[in-house]
């Protein structure tokens, strides 16, 4: 076995458990002809591996931790074990082409000046992920990011340098720092660097040994020579905002240990971080205006029914003092959703709605209510035997979850049937379903958005499980009669938690017209990626 085609390659697993059976098919199926020790550590993620999963790849080392370490602490305790040359740090939510490790140890072998090497990274859809060529972040960079010249001028080397659109994706480039979801570097200089610092929890230590590296005399280099898929931030998905939070006081931190980077105090630079994440808290909680403004507009309609019921407009509690309940109500409901990130995506679930909003009411109408009670010195013992009183209250808890929940599925179907007409919405057909069920996709409130999934095919469709049987249209081999009886244009190949997937012949599909996509994950709260599999070569 050569030399150059031996490494050891480190994955480190957080709440990952729909990912990492396809990102490890991949990797197994990459490693066909490499001396490869694969490690994965599962980082006290909530959600641990599964013991099927670890069972369906024996190869692996697998480490498991009972905290969350954060990525640079998890890849130095997994690093430990590593006994190759050569250091691949993967992201469990990625796929890797077939050539990719031989690829990029052919590029450490030919470049012996390189320290850190990352390939080209696609998002599931085909697209550049911008982050696998990067300069450093200096004042003016970040600036230009932040107001949005660089987007401006993307062929710019003056306003685009941060994430240096205005290179060549197709050509090898000296860069910066790549993206630390997939990279290389020899196994001595990461121990000599004493590898990822851990003062960061999350994000900016990629940027930081990319730095280190370059002290030390070494280049870092970005190569076309393979793709790999990175379906980005699945792992945050479960920390939205400690993710958030973590991001920011990574750039505070690598700001402060980097101060020649800048030609202003450091302190300055700390402030306008500060400033730019608080900007982004409200871009990121409230991105979705229109949701916002129909929820104020319905919850202003249950006061007023509320108001009707209570059937006093002189003397009633709620009408005579209205302002202060409807403003407590108003801010509690809408603050709680943002929270939750209902504002930030253009779902129409209303997932769970009722339950969750009906103790925020109560605790809103509770709290108007004594803080009325307080100025007005009125007892709040005399609201309790008043019936009219009291329906009116049960109105606004009840109503506000259930109003709120009402409007949402009214829009989903319109949207839905919309799209039907209009025949925006694709139709599509999964490719499986021996092992596990695919009733979950077929969910009306739970389907990929703008997707219709018709049904399922097989290879062996008398080997399907029962739970799957219902939903198959036929064998694989009548797929050309089932598209024209169906009008599909897509199918979509499910990968399940031991990460197999049945056999395909991509290339008779795509004669039929088919669009193929592999599909990962479960989809249940929006957890899964389409994977187009012609970007992986």
């Amino acid at each position: 076995m050569a030399a150059e085609y031996s490494c050891s390659i480190i994955i480190v697993a957080y709440n990952s458990c729909d990912f990492i059976p396809a990102c490890l098919k991949s990797v197994r199926d990459a490693c066909d002809g490499v001396d490869a020790q694969i490690i994965v550590l599962d980082n006290g993620s909530d959600e641990p591996i599964l013991p099927e999963i670890k069972a369906y790849f024996p190869e692996v080392l697998w480490i498991d931790s009972d905290k969350n370490l954060g990525f640079g602490k998890g890849c130095n305790l997994a690093e430990k074990q590593a006994t190759k040359p050569y250091l691949f740090f993967i992201n469990p939510d990625t796929v890797v082409s077939r050539d990719s490790f031989r690829k990029m140890l052919d590029f450490m072998a030919e470049h012996p000046d390189s320290g850190i090497v990352g390939s080209r990274i696609l998002n599931e859809d085909g697209s550049l992920q911008l982050a696998c060529r990067r300069s450093f972040p200096t004042t003016f960079s970040a600036i230009s990011k932040t107001v949005g010249l660089a987007a401006l001028f993307p062929k710019s080397k003056f306003f685009a340098s941060y994430n240096m659109t205005y290179a060549d994706p197709d050509e090898v480039t000296e860069v910066d720092a790549v993206s630390g979801s997939f990279f290389c570097i020899r196994k001595e200089l990461y121990d000599n660097l004493k590898g990822f610092d851990e003062d960061f929890f999350m994000y900016g230590e990629d940027l930081d040994l990319c730095f280190r590296t370059k002290a030390a005399g070494f280049k870092n280099y970005y190569t076309p020579a393979t793709n790999i898929l990175h379906f980005k931030g699945q792992s945050c998905k479960t920390r939205r905002w400690k993710s958030y939070v973590d991001f920011y006081k990574a750039m505070i931190i690598f700001v402060r240990k980097h101060k020649a980077l800048y030609f202003v105090p450091s302190i300055f630079v700390t402030m306008g971080i500060l400033f730019a994440a608080f900007i982004g808290m409200f871009s990121r909680l409230l991105p979705k205006f229109w949701k916002i403004i129909l929820d104020v507009i319905m919850i202003f309609g249950v006061f007023l029914v509320a108001s009707l019921v209570e059937n006093d407009s002189v003397n009633g509690f709620i009408v005579d003092r209205v302002p202060a309940v409807l403003v407590g109500t108003l801010v509690l409901n809408v603050l709680y959703l943002a929270l939750r990130g209902e504002y930030s995506t253009a779902s129409l679930s209303g997932e769970k709605f009722v339950s969750r909003l009906v103790p925020v009411n109560l605790v809103a109408v509770a709290g108007a209510l004594a803080y009325l009670a307080f100025l007005s010195n009125r007892s709040c013992a005399c609201t309790i035997f008043d019936t009219n009183e009291l329906c009116g209250y049960l109105t606004i808890v009840l109503g506000i979850p259930l109003v709120l929940l009402a409007w949402r599925r009214i829009a989903f179907w319109i949207n839905y049937f919309y799209r039907i007409f209009a025949k925006k919405r694709h139709r599509s057909i999964l490719l499986g379903g021996r092992e596990d069920s695919l009733n979950n996709w077929f969910d009306s409130y739970n389907v990929i958005p703008g997707i219709e999934i018709l049904g399922c095919v097989s290879g062996e469709p008398e080997k399907l499980s029962e739970d799957n049987r219902i939903h198959l249209l036929g064998p694989v081999s009548d797929m050309e009669s089932i598209c024209n009886r169906t009008g599909c244009r897509e199918l979509l190949v499910v990968s399940n938690f031991s990460g197999y997937r049945e056999d395909f012949d991509i290339d008779w599909l795509e004669k039929l017209g088919l669009n193929v996509f592999l599909l990962i994950g479960n989809g249940k709260n929006g957890n899964f990626a389409l994977v187009d599999l012609k970007y992986l070569h």
